[in-house]
């Protein structure tokens, strides 16, 4: 069960890098004159887009599979290093060009982000879920500052946003993933009268609409760099505070502290370049 969880997390980064990488190509082609509905509407249209939206969900059920399998650290870690195959398609396949900085905070953001990973110990994978009114309130407390970084013209911010965002989905997605591993197919009906699945409909369309606008204004793997790190790190506090997963101690606490600060300076380096873009725009 572990190897099958490891390997759909790994499934669920690479579906995801090409996924974005279509995402950026249509996105490009389309512009940024629409919003919201409105402009997945238009995208919705093209052939491609549609393929990339077939391989996000492709993703998302490779997601759900490792969260029900592995513990949450074991499937962020796997699925950060997945994405990182975005850098070499963004320069060959959308003529993207990273500056040394921009390179450095996507390496450092992949780095930090296994370590940190890597300094959470749980031994189960599933967890008694949660009620409807800690599931409502996550999803609450999550999308607030969502709608702050959402607000920006920084491409790096919205993903950042976005990042945030995928944390409750993800949330989400584990709290299905459980249920269904726990009592199979019988749990579809109650699930559903749950808040859960549906605010991750909600919520999924919104970060939809809110990526493209990110690709549109950054590169793609810059992009996923921020979403990707804010989300792992957002989800991995999650599982402490909501499932109780215990943190390591000790020395064992090193990786997380270095992590930590790797990711730190990774998102600087990346936050930067989203302000100098700005400035030049």
């Amino acid at each position: 069960m572990f190897l099958l969880g490891s390997a759909l997390a790994l499934i669920c980064g690479l579906a995801n890098s090409a996924a974005a990488a279509l995402e950026k190509r249509e996105m490009m082609r389309v512009g940024v004159g629409e919003h919201g509905l409105r402009l997945l509407a238009t995208l919705a249209r093209r052939p491609w887009w549609l393929m990339a939206m077939a391989l996000s969900l492709l993703a998302w059920a490779a997601e759900a599979g490792s969260l029900g399998l592995v513990p949450v650290p074991v499937v962020t870690s796997l699925r950060s290093l997945g994405r990182g195959g975005l850098v070499l398609m963004g320069h060959r396949w959308l003529g993207e060009r990273f500056t040394r900085f921009e390179l450095t905070g996507v390496i450092l953001l992949a780095i930090g982000g296994v370590l940190v990973a890597s300094s959470v110990i749980t031994s189960n994978a599933t967890a008694p879920p949660l009620s409807d009114l800690t599931e409502v309130l996550t999803a609450v407390v999550l999308t607030l500052p969502a709608l702050l970084l959402a607000r920006s013209r920084s491409g790096i911010f919205k993903g950042a946003a976005v990042g945030i965002v995928f944390v409750a989905t993800a949330v989400f997605t584990k709290e299905i993933a459980d249920r269904v591993v726990l009592h199979g197919t019988g749990a579809v009906l109650p699930l559903l009268e749950t808040p859960g699945p549906w605010l991750m409909i909600v919520l999924s369309a919104w970060s939809l609409s809110l990526i493209q606008h990110a690709f549109a204004r950054a590169n793609a793997a810059s992009v996923s760099a921020a979403s990707t790190t804010v989300s792992a790190n957002g989800l991995i506090l999650a599982g402490v505070l909501l499932y109780h997963e215990p943190l390591a101690r000790g020395a064992e606490l090193v990786p997380l502290v270095i992590g930590i600060v790797l990711s730190a300076a990774g998102a600087l380096a990346l936050a930067g370049q989203g302000l100098n873009a700005l400035r030049e725009a």
